[in-house]
């Protein structure tokens, strides 16, 4: 399990493994993979809220994997910790600085 939480405002939790993007077989193959995360926040009490990471070039080595998710996790509590709210869709490529929303 992968989570995030600074203890007092937010809790960020990795819902599900991995899965290809687009799920679609018709889209055919795209190395792309999908990760949902779950979060709730202390300013909207009772509510879970829902953000989408697309991984573009991820590959299936599972310990590269597993470092990448990690990596989507503590980009995605940086930004609860100054935005204290979540985009519905980001997109991450090869390079972490190319972490954006998309809208």
């Amino acid at each position: 399990m992968i989570s995030r939480s600074d203890g007092e405002t937010f809790h960020l939790l990795l819902a599900d493994r991995p899965l290809p993007y687009p799920l679609e077989r018709a889209a055919g193959p795209t190395r792309k993979l999908s990760l949902c995360f779950w979060y709730t926040h202390v300013r909207q009490p009772k509510q879970t809220f829902t953000t989408i990471v697309v991984l573009a070039g991820s590959r299936s080595n599972h310990s590269i994997l597993f470092r990448k998710i990690e990596l989507v996790a503590d980009l995605l509590t940086a930004e609860l910790a100054i935005h204290e709210k979540l985009a519905e869709v980001y997109e991450l490529f090869e390079d972490p600085a190319n972490f954006s929303a998309v809208s």
